[in-house]
Order: C-alpha cells, then sequence, then structure tokens
C-alpha cells in the first residue's frame, strides 16, 4: 500500500501539472484564435479596399487616360490629314512642294499606327484587363471571407478541443485523487510486524520463465512467499557451477570461502547441496548449461552479510609425484593436444602429449614428456 500511495501521490502531482498545462494550453488557444481571426479580418479588409479601389479609382481612372490617349492620337491624325489635303489642293493648282508632301506622307502613316495602337489599348484594357483584374478582385475577397469563417470555425474547433482534454484530466485528477484518499484509508489499517530483528531478503522464485526476485508490478497471490528474514547466524553462499565440471563435485567436500569485502579472510565451507536441473545462459562462446549449489560456512561471523560477494576454491582432486606443465605450454589441434619441445640443437620441435587432470593453472603430462624437457608457452614465431 506504502508503493501504491507514493504511486497514486506522483501521480496526482503529475494530474496537477497536466491541468496547470491544458489550462495554459486553452489560454494560449483563445489567444491564438483571436490573432488568427483578426489576422483573417485584417486580409479581408484589405482585400475589399483592394477591390474598390480598382472598381471606383484605378479601373475608372486609367480607363479615361487610356481614351484620352486616342483622343490625341485621333486628333492628331486628323490634323495631319487635313494638312495633306491642303497639300494635295495646292499640287492640282500648279504649287507642288515634294519634300514636304513626302514628309507629311510619313508623318500621317507614323500617327495612324499610334492612333491604331491607342485605341487596341484602349478597348483591351476596357473589355478584357480591367474585367479580369476586377473579378480577380472579387475572387480575393471571396476567399478572404471564406478564410475569414474557417478560422472562426476552426478556432471554436482548437478551443472545444482544449476545452475537453482539460476537462478530461480534471476528471482523471479527481479520480486519481479519490484512488489517493482511499490507499492512505489503507495503507493507515496495515502495519506488518517481523518476528526477530534481522535484514529482509527478498524472495526468487520463477516468474515469466526466469528465477528472479518480486518486481513493482508482479501479481502476488494468497500465501505466496514474498520476502523473508535471514539467520545471519548461519551463513551460506549460493553459487552455480558448470555443467562440465559437475562431476568434480560431491556433498561434504570441503572449501575455502574467499569474500571480496575482506579479501584477507578465508572461512571454511562444506558443499550441502547440488542442483537437480540445470539452467541455461547465454556466453560469449554461446549457450552454457549451469547447476545451482550450496556451500554452508562452517564458522560464525558478524561482518558477513546476505548478499555479499565470494569465490570459492574446492580441492576436487589431489595428485602426487606427477609431471606436469603450465597449460600454457599445451595446444590442442582438432581432437590432438601437442607441445613445443626444445631438442638439443635448440630448436623446438612439435610433440604430441596426453594430458590428465588438470586447472587453470597447470596440467598433468601422462605421456609425451619427460621430466626436466623444456617447453614452449607460445608458438614459435610469435
Amino acid at each position: 500500500f506504502q508503493k501504491e500511495v507514493e504511486l497514486l501521490k506522483a501521480e496526482v502531482a503529475s494530474f496537477d501539472a497536466a491541468v496547470q498545462a491544458a489550462e495554459q494550453e486553452v489560454a494560449f488557444q483563445r489567444n491564438l484564435v483571436q490573432r488568427e481571426v483578426a489576422n483573417t479580418e485584417y486580409l479581408l479588409s484589405v482585400a475589399v479596399l483592394d477591390f474598390k479601389r480598382l472598381d471606383e479609382g484605378e479601373g475608372p481612372l486609367q480607363t479615361s487616360k487610356l481614351q484620352e490617349e486616342q483622343q490625341k492620337a485621333k486628333l492628331e491624325l486628323q490634323r495631319h490629314e487635313r494638312y495633306y489635303r491642303d497639300l494635295m489642293d495646292l499640287k492640282a493648282e500648279g504649287y507642288q512642294n515634294v519634300s514636304e508632301i513626302e514628309a507629311i506622307e510619313e508623318k500621317v502613316g507614323i500617327l495612324k499606327k499610334q492612333f491604331y495602337t491607342a485605341t487596341n489599348r484602349y478597348e483591351s484594357y476596357k473589355k478584357h484587363v480591367l474585367p479580369a483584374l476586377l473579378e480577380g478582385g472579387r475572387a480575393k475577397k471571396l476567399n478572404a471571407e471564406l478564410v475569414l469563417e474557417q478560422t472562426r470555425q476552426g478556432g471554436v474547433y482548437k478551443i472545444a478541443k482544449a476545452q475537453a482534454t482539460l476537462n478530461q484530466i480534471k476528471s482523471k485528477l479527481e479520480a486519481k485523487r479519490a484512488a489517493l484518499q482511499q490507499a492512505e484509508i489503507e495503507l493507515q489499517k496495515t502495519e506488518i510486524h517481523a518476528p526477530f530483528d534481522g535484514i529482509v531478503i527478498h524472495y526468487e522464485t520463477f516468474r515469466d520463465e526466469e528465477k528472479r526476485k518480486p518486481r513493482e508490478g508482479d501479481t502476488v497471490f494468497m500465501n505466496q512467499p514474498i520476502l523473508y528474514l535471514p539467520d545471519v547466524s548461519r551463513m551460506v553462499v549460493k553459487t552455480k557451477v558448470r555443467e562440465i565440471d559437475l562431476y568434480k563435485l560431491a556433498l561434504g567436500q570441503r572449501g575455502r570461502v574467499l569474500i571480496d569485502a575482506y579479501p584477507d579472510t578465508a572461512f571454511e565451507g562444506e558443499l550441502t547441496f547440488i542442483g537437480a536441473l540445470a539452467t541455461a545462459e547465454s556466453t560469449k562462446a554461446g549457450q552454457e548449461k549451469y547447476f545451482d549449489v550450496i556451500f554452508a560456512l562452517k564458522v560464525e561471523d558478524m561482518r558477513l552479510r546476505p548478499g555479499m560477494t565470494c569465490r570459492i576454491a574446492i580441492l576436487a582432486q589431489s595428485l602426487k609425484q606427477v609431471l606436469t606443465v603450465p597449460v600454457e605450454a599445451v595446444f590442442q589441434e582438432g581432437n590432438q593436444d601437442y607441445c613445443y619441445v626444445q631438442n638439443a640443437i635448440g630448436r623446438q620441435e612439435v610433440r604430441e602429449v596426453t594430458i590428465g587432470a588438470y586447472n587453470e593453472n597447470i596440467a598433468e603430462i601422462i605421456s609425451g614428456l619427460k621430466e626436466g624437457e623444456k617447453v614452449s608457452l607460445v608458438k614459435p614465431g610469435r
């Protein structure tokens, strides 16, 4: 119940913070929607003013300007045409001015082109350009109106969504507060008394296909052991032995227990249990099987505590008057062991050997070597 109370307190605090964050989000969305609506209203007013300026100002003004340019070009053309007709009348009466006639003919041609261009510009702007600009202005104004309406509707949705989230979090907060109140009541009713002083140890058992201590969130059943108070006056060492070394062990064997916390002190122990079921563990070399074993210490020492790390040395076999070499001097190829032996001229030669018992330091040589021969600890050439 204590963990549940602590968990609920943390959840209540978390929901309190979430409520504050949700309230800030609601306020933020309101401000954001107000800014977005104000911005779209401004864009709409700009579109309306642009259309009004084009429809009532720039459009008519540009039309009048182009029409005026057309009229000026027309009057200038008419004036030069009258002058040309006057010259032709003088020519008919015998007063011919060839250079002046040629000049005025060229000028009339230029003015005709200018009048044609001015007329086209005026007609094109009046019939095509201005209507297209007005239609574009109407479209922009209509689009701004649609954007404003969508912004308002979207703003309502955003604010409503943020408010709904806030209400949901508040509802969860109230539920957690009620659960916390009930858990605190239950906690006040519970009190566990240990039968004697000691250190509480979690009970290891198989959970989720592995042997481990209970964890937060595990399902607990009635009468299921969860923890225990060990009797520290009688300490044992729980460890594992490899499957390939199991044949070396037997119940009742003595061993020396070395505690990492007290490296200068060795404790005597006796093998009291060998597990019947192997467990597989992953190593760098692959899957390897182990058996659980228990050593009981023969002495009482108040310095020892449950959970300390230790090592056990067991004398599994004792041999006398045998030939041995360092294990580094034994090499293997296939199923054959061999050594590099120094011959009479000082060179290394390969010699097959048969080994017997061995440990991590030395190996017994049954055949292949003689006492006093020198062997190499590394392969020649290295």
